[in-house]
């Protein structure tokens, strides 16, 4: 499994708002069972708001996930998913600046990870 961190910017606090409500109701094709989500390989993912309107998300995703080879595949999976990202990256959403990358949402570098070990937590050692 593999962990990874990106960020974009929101593009006015109206839009903020938009985004919001729009993720109160993902719709299935994306984060259903079997949607594009899931069939891209990820297994997990989160959106945080650091203020006014900097997102960072975090995927977890198999070994082997691209994210621009996989982002973009999930794009052809159903019209749903396309009309998602024409809201998002057409209307609510926009590149940190420097971001020359192929992605819309910026790939970070990252600095630290830790897990505990399994089978190492304080629970078993108290037991």
């Amino acid at each position: 499994m593999i962990r990874i961190g990106f960020a974009i910017e929101v593009v006015s606090d109206e839009a903020l708002a938009r985004y919001r409500e729009a993720h109160r109701a993902v719709p299935p094709e994306i984060s259903g069972p079997g949607g594009a989500l899931d069939a891209i390989g990820l297994r997990a993912m989160s959106i945080h708001l650091l203020p006014p309107r900097t997102l960072f998300m975090q995927v977890e995703a198999e070994e082997g996930f691209d994210p621009q080879r996989d982002f973009t595949r999930a794009l052809a999976m159903h019209p749903v998913v396309q009309r998602w990202d024409d809201l998002m990256h057409g209307e609510l959403l926009r590149r940190i600046e420097g971001n020359d990358t192929a992605l819309n949402w910026y790939r970070l570098d990252p600095i630290f990870n830790w897990s505990r070990p399994a089978g190492s937590g304080a629970r078993e050692a108290a037991e």
